[in-house]
């Protein structure tokens, strides 16, 4: 190589290398304005959604724990993969970061995050309404975790389900889309400004704000920000490749000290951490479950603080509360401000006031579920996204998940008299008792590694089925546990579609109506066979919500078919 080609080779680098300095992403840029000194004292910001070595994440909690507090974080939630029966930590400071246990639960309807709970009595998992209602049974706040994601498997979907919460912006799925070359350029640039390389790669997640919105208008949803960080690209046990190696900081693009530093949860407390761990975490999971929080793009500017608040009056609310609406209703928000940016208040999704001056007063003549977003010009992503505050025209007692309403058993069409048979697999064991009225099986599954343990009461069905559209019975167990109740097709290749439910030592009427039933076979089925045609009925024990060696005891009783159907 002649020394020309050297020059000219040293030349093009030095210029290639020199644009890549000159295209990085922006600064973080400098917001001015005044919120309330009481106000910033009671605002902290965490990450919430975060992995450790307890499942696919590289560091463990006293390493999350350590890059929290290098970005300025408060707390840390981390919510490892699991089936929620391991006892969540205690709440510890470490390296002066609040770090709260939780679990994030895989379901067949996506992934959830059940946080503030305690251990469960038996694994949770399954049919995704089933695990929302055990997590709330718990005293748990179940949250939708990346309802936008690209990976099917992973995204939320079964919205009948009353979670409490979204993720309306997952860092993880952000790259998702992306190809692998604005990956290698985004990992370059995470070498300079790793806070802005990553949020480069976030845009308007319109679908997931919809869904809030939409929801919002109808009962209270908290909306969060999900780090969904792992110490690196791709580090998920259920997903065949990786980028990085399990175990091994990543100190580049997604490194948890890239993530933190894209953007932060904002909770505002009643009081400020007082460095008592199981206080203050009470305290902020309070705010959580509340909805006093707001989410900050650290990486688009700061320092970001929000004062927003309704009034009627005397009677003022926050973030997440309810104002009962009526004559005089104002709401009143206050943030610092990047230059050229704009506070934009939404009513149920729908845009009605903005302001350029850190300050927006808006008088509401119409109720809806009012939230802001502060909107910087050079970044497609809002910078401040808070909470809605819910102008109602009747408050309710709670801003929650709504309550479901009790099922009507309806008429009896056909008492179901056969006692059954036991079905199980060849290494379990069943008993099964009848006087009659009511079935009883003892059962233990297997007790060496998971491989299919089953044990079930199978009640064959007459041929020609009366028209039902619901399975009645009284059920109760020896301990809390789940069955599934089954309905199988011998003429459409052993077809089955099941519903969990939740069986507690006291014996209560349960109603399964058949459009509730899911297909159990892979590929799910969309449309099930005319029930009236179904072969036989079961009520199975098996590793979806129960462990290898479990055993147990549960009690089927009164057992019919019902409709609420007008008569043909």
């Amino acid at each position: 190589m002649t020394r020309k080609t050297v020059r000219l080779t040293a030349a093009l680098v030095a210029a290639v290398f020199l644009w890549f300095l000159a295209t990085l992403p922006p600064r973080p840029a400098v917001a001015s304005g005044t919120v309330a000194e009481a106000i910033r004292a009671r605002t902290v910001a965490g990450a919430f959604h975060v992995h450790s070595t307890r499942s696919d994440g590289s560091g463990d909690r006293d390493a999350i724990a350590a890059a929290a507090a290098r970005t300025g974080l408060r707390f840390v939630v981390i919510t490892d993969h699991g089936d929620a029966t391991r006892p969540p930590d205690p709440p510890a400071y470490i390296h002066g970061v609040l770090c709260i246990d939780a679990v994030e639960i895989s379901t067949n309807g996506g992934h959830l995050i059940a946080l503030d709970m305690p251990a469960a009595p038996y694994p949770l998992g399954g049919e995704a309404g089933a695990v929302v209602e055990d997590v709330m049974r718990l005293g748990g706040m179940p949250v939708a975790a990346h309802p936008d994601s690209a990976k099917a498997e992973l995204a939320w979907r079964d919205w009948t389900a009353p979670v409490s919460g979204l993720e309306w912006l997952n860092l993880d799925s952000a790259w998702r889309d992306d190809s692998r070359t604005r990956l290698a350029r985004v990992a370059f640039d995470s070498l300079v400004r790793p806070g802005p390389a990553l949020a480069s790669l976030l845009d308007r997640p319109s679908t997931a704000l919809a869904r809030w919105d939409q929801i919002a208008a109808t009962r209270g949803m908290v909306g969060l920000a999900g780090h969904d960080a792992h110490g690196g690209v791709a580090r998920r046990s259920e997903e065949g490749s990786q980028w990085g190696v399990p175990g091994v900081p990543s100190f580049g693009l997604a490194s948890y000290d890239a993530s933190f530093a894209t953007f932060a949860v904002r909770a505002v407390l009643d009081e400020g951490l007082t460095g008592d761990a199981a206080g203050d975490a009470r305290r902020l999971l309070d705010a959580v479950r509340a909805g006093r929080l707001f989410t900050a793009i650290d990486a688009v500017a700061g320092p970001a603080w929000v004062d927003y608040h309704a009034a009627i009056g005397a009677t003022e609310r926050g973030m997440g509360e309810v104002l009962a609406f009526g004559e005089g209703a104002a709401l009143t928000f206050r943030s610092t401000l990047p230059p050229g940016a704009a506070a934009v208040l939404l009513r149920d999704g729908v845009e009605v006031a903005q302001s350029g001056t850190g300050e927006l007063r808006f008088g509401a003549a119409v109720p809806g579920a009012y939230r802001v977003e502060v909107r910087s010009p050079r970044w497609p992503v809002p910078w401040i996204v808070t909470n809605p505050i819910y102008l109602r025209r009747v408050e309710p007692s709670t801003t929650g998940a709504a309550q479901a309403e009790p099922v009507p058993a309806g008429s009896t069409v056909l008492q179901l008299d056969d006692p059954g048979r036991v079905e199980k697999d060849p290494a379990s064991t069943g008993e099964l008792a009848s006087d009659g009225v009511t079935r009883t099986l003892a059962f233990r599954l297997r007790a060496e590694d998971r491989a299919s343990q089953y044990a079930a009461i199978a009640i064959p069905l007459p041929q020609r089925l009366p028209r039902f559209d619901r399975i009645v019975f009284t059920g109760r167990s020896s301990a809390p546990m789940r069955v599934s109740v089954q309905v199988r097709f011998d003429r459409a290749a052993g077809a089955r579609w099941i519903r969990s439910v939740y069986l507690a030592t006291d014996a209560r009427q349960i109603v399964v109506p058949v459009a509730g039933l899911v297909s159990a076979d892979l590929p799910q089925l969309t449309q099930p066979p005319p029930f009236e045609s179904a072969s036989s009925l079961l009520f199975v024990v098996d590793l979806t919500n129960a462990s290898p060696g479990q055993q147990g005891r549960f009690e089927i009783s009164d057992l019919r078919l019902a409709t609420t159907l007008p008569a043909r």
